[in-house]
């Protein structure tokens, strides 16, 4: 106060009101930003998820939300927005809510892949705060289990021998299933029928009722057709063998480079305060360090994944790159 006072007495006395007027400006404009963000959360967040209800992902989510709210002291309510390769939702709380963290979405692969894909008015890096990473997907290849293709080499051999006939369901276009699909028929010479459907559980249906020959999805969506011996699984996607599919090989042990962790965390409208993004990933923190989290995560064959908002967002700055790599494989690059 006393070097405040020193200083407006060396202002000419025309200029301290104009000194005295920027002042009361600089402590008006930073208080209720400071204020709001000490006080946050006031009231019930919405947690914006790009795939359909019933999902992995959906499922995760929900989870992590009822985990974090409780740390929070206010709940968070999830909303499904499937669409655009599950970047609808991110996009859209990117263009229309405000960074004061009632609006936040969940982020995949997706996020950093689809405007390579396709032209889109939005900046994966530039629009978004990254809260923090939270888990990571496996994701496989599976065929009904009385599919007369026992094993992943044979179901390629028949789909060279006939062009155009190997049908593969995902839970969208444009999702991390669809790039696999598109980059796996690349490198092994295979013409892929690519079929798009809303969410994981409607392309299981679609493989259970013969609409299509495979399906390639989360590990954790169709985990429960596995045991219940509805569906087998012919490849995976991983960097090692996964210990719960005794026999079945990777993607590389196949002569493909395809090996694709997929991980998912928590992002905002850009611009938001550091106070808020650090609530919000100390909360998601411990809800992705809560037993009943990592349980969920063993049941749907994910992998903890946790990453601050600065980790977070530097992983997604070489993602980025990388992706870009690996769309223009799977022929899918724009051409604009």
């Amino acid at each position: 106060m006393a070097i405040l006072k020193m200083m407006i007495s060396m202002v000419p006395k025309p200029g301290i009101k104009a000194v005295l007027a920027t002042l009361c400006w600089l402590v008006a404009a930073l208080t209720p930003l400071s204020a709001s963000a000490q006080a946050y959360p006031t009231r019930p967040i919405r947690l914006l998820v790009g795939f359909g209800a019933g999902g992995p992902t959906d499922i995760t989510f929900r989870k992590l939300a009822d985990l974090a709210g409780k740390q929070l002291g206010q709940p968070i309510i999830v909303e499904n927005k499937p669409g655009a390769g599950a970047t609808l939702a991110p996009s859209s709380m990117a263009k229309n809510d405000k960074p004061d963290g009632y609006t936040i979405a969940a982020a995949t692969a997706g996020v950093l892949r689809y405007p390579h894909m396709q032209k889109v008015d939005w900046d994966p890096l530039r629009d978004f705060t990254w809260i923090a990473g939270l888990g990571g997907y496996s994701f496989v290849m599976t065929v009904r289990a009385d599919s007369p293709y026992q094993k992943a080499t044979d179901l390629l051999a028949w789909a060279r021998a006939n062009p155009g006939k190997l049908s593969i369901g995902t839970a969208g276009a444009g999702t991390t299933m669809h790039l696999l699909s598109e980059a796996l028929g690349s490198m092994a010479g295979v013409e892929v029928n690519h079929i798009g459907y809303k969410s994981s559980s409607e392309a299981a249906t679609a493989l259970l009722g013969g609409h299509v020959v495979a399906t390639v999805d989360a590990a954790g969506s169709v985990a429960p057709h596995v045991a219940a011996g509805k569906l087998r699984v012919v490849l995976t996607f991983d960097e090692q063998p996964a210990q719960w599919l005794p026999g079945v090989p990777t993607a590389r042990m196949l002569g493909h480079d395809l090996a694709y962790p997929a991980p998912y965390g928590l992002v905002g409208p850009k611009g938001m305060s550091p106070e808020i993004v650090k609530k919000l990933q100390d909360a998601f923190k411990t809800a992705s360090d809560d037993p009943e989290y990592r349980k969920l995560l063993d049941n749907l064959r994910q992998t903890p994944w946790y990453r601050s908002s600065a980790d977070y967002e530097q992983w997604a700055k070489a993602f980025y790159v990388s992706e870009r790599s690996l769309v223009e494989r799977a022929k899918l690059l724009r051409k604009d």
